[in-house]
């Protein structure tokens, strides 16, 4: 696959060592940082959107990540954001751990080929590699990150 494809994650859009204390916490940051970022115009709108999503079916998935998404009629342009909170979370995961590393992919209605299910579906064959999550869990240089995620994405 083509790497513009994918969803692209960059520096502005990553946050590290941020002191959240619960996953609605974690869900009220993306949509201010969403907000400030220009990602939406209604921040309100979008966490309720991703309330919805993550009631439905909670996004915590292994090894500590969890990956809130939502397809919202609030959002402008598909973004990735990235936490690392200095906490560890409640947050239901398939293997009942606490959730640190936050990957929230927020993707418009209009969006062209499905491109955040391709993210969404690459981002998780890559957490499912021990050197992935080792190099995500240890990166402390926003530049450095993106540059590592944006080559394993390319990766077929």
């Amino acid at each position: 696959m083509e790497w513009k494809k994918y969803m692209v994650l960059q520096e502005k859009n990553i946050f590290i060592d941020k002191d959240l204390k619960s996953k609605e916490e974690v869900l009220n940051f993306i949509a201010d940082s969403a907000y400030i970022l220009g990602i939406t115009t209604n921040k309100d709108a979008l966490l309720k959107d991703l309330l919805k999503r993550e009631s439905e079916f909670p996004t915590g998935i292994r090894d500590g990540f969890a990956i809130p998404h939502t397809k919202s009629a609030n959002v402008k342009e598909a973004s990735i954001l990235y936490i690392k909170t200095t906490n560890e979370l409640e947050w239901k995961t398939l293997d009942d751990s606490k959730v640190r590393y936050v990957f929230s992919l927020l993707a418009p209605h209009e969006n062209e080929g499905n491109i955040h299910l391709k993210t969404l579906s690459k981002l998780a064959t890559c957490l499912m590699e021990d050197d992935f999550i080792s190099e995500v869990k240890n990166a402390s240089d926003a530049s450095h990150l993106v540059k590592y995620i944006t080559n394993k994405m390319k990766e077929e």
